[in-house]
């Protein structure tokens, strides 16, 4: 078992919330930015998880966030909501220069659910399941 920092988890599950309640007025390289960061620190939470739980290894951004629902931590709509917006990564990080805001901002306003629901969808595994308390370090949290 790997010993993952709770208040780092904790932190980036903070970040995913500040993002989505800045999401809807962002415009611009703002957008992108927010869209970006969203799936970037997801991915983050899932594979500290993961790592904490020593869950098989993921060979993908989705295949991360398949785990986390195969695990109980996200339901399955959340992970087809995820899987809708992780397609916009590689348009963020190698097609930039043509990208389509408006329909990114789209698809990412049609699941952005997934993303506000996710720290309470980690809050609620960490309740349930009773290796979190020896999985994680860091400070004593509510989680």
């Amino acid at each position: 078992m790997y010993f993952v920092d709770k208040d780092d988890l904790i932190r980036r599950l903070d970040y995913i919330e500040d993002l989505t309640a800045q999401f809807e007025q962002a415009e611009g390289m703002a957008l992108e930015r927010i869209c970006h960061m969203l799936i970037e620190s997801s991915v983050d939470v899932g594979n500290m998880i993961i790592d904490a739980f020593i869950l098989r290894d993921p060979g993908s951004y989705q295949d991360v966030m398949d785990i986390m629902e195969n695990e109980g931590v996200i339901p399955a709509e959340d992970n087809r909501r995820f899987g809708e917006t992780f397609k916009w990564r590689n348009e963020l990080t190698r097609k930039y220069m043509n990208l389509d805001r408006s329909e990114m901002k789209n698809a990412f306003n049609r699941n952005l659910s997934a993303y506000r629901d996710y720290k309470q969808n980690v809050y609620n595994f960490f309740e349930n399941e009773g290796q979190a308390i020896t999985a994680f370090k860091g400070g004593q949290h509510d989680v």
